[in-house]
């Protein structure tokens, strides 16, 4: 395509009066710088557009992390629920020892009581009789007391050691000792007669008793 006489392009625009209309390069330029600055907002939109969306995930994700710990808290709940069963059950009965120690087994002598005195054979065997109340907290189905006997000569009111020995009782199921009424025992302690010279009646003699062995049922 030639252009026209005078050089002008048929790009160029007549006015309605005749007169040439050429396209500025101020104007150019301006339309360029205008879609230009158009692109970088829009890149700004599409930029806030995804930073948005990275913080609504974030969110997102801060919630599932309050899920998290509601499921933390409802694990403590449980652990602390069942801490607190434990402890309930240990308050509402407490468990039977096998054996328990004999201050802290509540049994108490109250009387122990010498019923007779023998002599034979170079040995003198004292008879007594204890009596025991179970004032503690278990029932027991074995106990065992040591007993010691002394000799008090005429005339003197110390006494002497002369022999000892152990008394263990077996209760069954069916007739613990407990504490509904008092237990009596019978003992026998022999030993040389040549350990006292003390005559074979029982006002010379005396015994005491101590708890060695209580076994709860």
């Amino acid at each position: 395509m030639t252009p026209d006489r005078g050089g002008r392009d048929p790009a160029d625009s007549e006015r309605p009066d005749g007169r040439i209309r050429r396209a500025s390069r101020r104007g150019v330029l301006a339309a360029g710088a205008a879609g230009l600055l158009a692109g970088c907002l829009v890149t700004s939109e599409e930029e806030g557009s995804d930073a948005r969306q990275a913080g609504d995930g974030a969110s997102g994700n801060d919630t599932d992390g309050d899920g998290a710990s509601g499921n933390d808290t409802d694990g403590d709940d449980a652990d602390g629920d069942g801490g607190g069963e434990s402890d309930d059950d240990a308050g509402g009965g407490e468990t039977t020892p096998d054996e328990v120690e004999p201050d802290g087994s509540g049994l108490v002598v109250t009387d122990a009581t010498v019923l007779g005195v023998s002599d034979g054979g170079g040995r003198t065997t004292v008879r007594a009789r204890l009596t025991v109340e179970n004032a503690g907290r278990f029932e027991y189905g074995v106990v065992e007391f040591r007993v010691d006997a002394y000799a008090t000569p005429a005339g003197s009111d110390e006494r002497g050691a002369v022999g000892f020995d152990y008394v263990t009782r077996r209760f069954t199921g069916d007739d613990r000792f407990d504490g509904s009424r008092p237990r009596r025992f019978t003992v026998e302690i022999t030993f040389p007669s040549r350990r006292t010279g003390v005559r074979p009646e029982p006002d010379r003699y005396a015994v005491d008793a101590a708890v060695r062995r209580a076994e709860p049922i």
